[in-house]
């Protein structure tokens, strides 16, 4: 959806204020192999987030009814302040990996796999940002990569490239866009 300037950009603000008040909570009061635990349970986050990524995008922003809509604005004009307001993301991502981790696992782990899905959602919003809104400008080499993938989702007639922030699932799942379509794609 069509967000406000200040709207779009809170989340680079909240989310991280979220997720180091939740490290803190959550690693309170730790053993050192309690906080082990937690770097697994947050690096276990941080890869379910890019599965998220890969199979929000693919499926629901690309097959599934009143997402494809909302997702087209973005297609159509990638500059545009378009995605979730904060205060209807933060509290989905709560009900649906926070709230079941912490009964199944406890406040601790639930933290950890809660961090990390809350980075990587962060993160991928930091990366598809920079991608769209600083496209001419100079980047490293890691940016201009994701760039390059990104552009080929946009342009390619063939669907694919549906992550942003990594091409692992795309490549588990076969919707590579290779550079053999580069004749097709505009970056």
């Amino acid at each position: 959806m069509r967000l406000s300037r200040f709207s779009y950009y809170s989340d680079f603000v909240l989310y991280p204020m979220a997720f180091v008040g939740l490290a803190g909570a959550s690693l309170m009061g730790t053993s050192w192999t309690g906080r082990a635990e937690w770097l697994c349970a947050l690096s276990a986050g941080a890869l379910l987030w890019t599965l998220m990524e890969y199979l929000l995008h693919r499926i629901a922003f690309h097959a599934f009814g009143c997402f494809v809509p909302m997702h087209s604005l973005h297609h159509g004009s990638p500059l545009a302040f378009i995605g979730t307001p904060t205060w209807l993301s933060m509290p989905v991502l709560a009900g649906i990996i926070w709230v079941p981790a912490w009964r199944c696992f406890g406040f601790s782990i639930a933290g950890g796999v809660t961090v990390g899905v809350m980075f990587g959602y962060w993160w991928y919003g930091v990366v598809h940002h920079v991608i769209h809104h600083h496209a001419h400008e100079r980047s490293s080499a890691y940016f201009s990569d994701l760039r390059t993938w990104h552009m080929r989702h946009h342009y390619s007639p063939k669907g694919g490239n549906f992550g942003v922030t990594t091409g692992l699932w795309d490549y588990v799942f076969g919707t590579v866009i290779g550079a053999r379509h580069r004749s097709m794609v505009s970056t």
